[in-house]
């Protein structure tokens, strides 16, 4: 389906739809979340999504994703799926989506050959506890980074000893190991999970890896309007919304108000594998008429 043929709303729509299973599964199985990024300014500022965003973004403490991830096959409807890199080296990503079955929404060329569902998505990004020391802080960023290296296979950018190092890295290990190798780093950056008294982070990019979010981030949610629901956020969202924005309530310039996936294919009732088999019959139909 072409951009002109739907409207923002349509997405929004559905992506709701997940958020609203989510929160389902959340409450009736005692699992913290809160609305976080752009997702909590909307509510905050907009009562919803910002005006020009596509996405939805939750925050998870790690234990509380990890459970629900470990739930979501019996405790959710069949419609909804989880695409996380755990156990589809083809996901590129180390958080997780919950994806809409028997929907498509195609971001980039490239995933039309990775392996896993392309729907419609909420994303869930797993916080972990800071590490407690400066040195051990520094050990921590490294695992966080060489996780992401190794997780989506390839070079972050950076000029110099960083980019240099990122090369030489993905040349000595090979391709079939990058998964075990994100994976081993994960796990290792976790390792201080269990200190209630430490901070939050949320490593799902390299900029987040010095994010530092309070230890109580999670003990008090309470409800927000987001469109026409209430869902949970943190109590003290001023405060994680200026870690992460500072002054969030200031608009961007009108140039930056733009839509950020802007997917290449959408369809609101088929996944991309079902519409990549109608579109075969219908090529093999014109080659028979022709």
């Amino acid at each position: 389906m072409k951009a002109e043929a739907y409207q923002l709303t349509d997405i929004w729509d559905a992506e709701q739809s997940i958020l609203n299973e989510i929160d389902r599964v959340c409450r009736e199985n005692h699992l913290r979340y809160s609305l976080a990024y752009g997702t909590l300014i909307g509510a905050v500022r907009h009562g919803g999504f910002i005006p020009w965003d596509d996405d939805i973004d939750l925050m998870m403490p790690r234990e509380d994703y990890e459970r629900l991830i470990a739930l979501w096959p019996s405790a959710a409807s069949k419609d909804f799926v989880v695409d996380n890199c755990d156990e589809n080296p083809d996901s590129f990503n180390n958080f997780s989506k919950i994806r809409k079955d028997h929907t498509t929404f195609l971001q980039f060329e490239v995933e039309r050959t990775r392996h896993y569902h392309k729907g419609f998505f909420v994303d869930l990004f797993p916080g972990d506890r800071v590490a407690p020391g400066r040195l051990s802080r520094k050990l921590q960023y490294l695992d966080f980074a060489l996780n992401l290296l190794f997780n989506r296979g390839c070079r972050s950018g950076s000029g110099g000893i960083v980019g240099l190092t990122e090369r030489v890295l993905l040349r000595l290990v090979p391709k079939k190991r990058y998964h075990a190798v994100s994976l081993y780093f994960g796990r290792r950056s976790r390792r201080w999970n269990k200190n209630e008294e430490a901070q939050y982070v949320f490593p799902s990019t390299i900029g987040e890896c010095r994010l530092y979010y309070p230890a109580k981030l999670f003990e008090q949610l309470e409800p927000i309007r987001f469109r026409d629901r209430e869902y949970l956020a943190v109590k003290d969202r001023d405060l994680a919304l200026r870690i992460e924005y500072g002054d969030y309530m200031q608009l961007p310039p009108e140039e930056k108000r733009v839509w950020k996936h802007h997917p290449i294919l959408v369809d609101f009732h088929r996944n991309y594998e079902e519409l990549s088999q109608e579109e075969q019959i219908s090529e093999k139909h014109r080659a028979e008429d022709s």
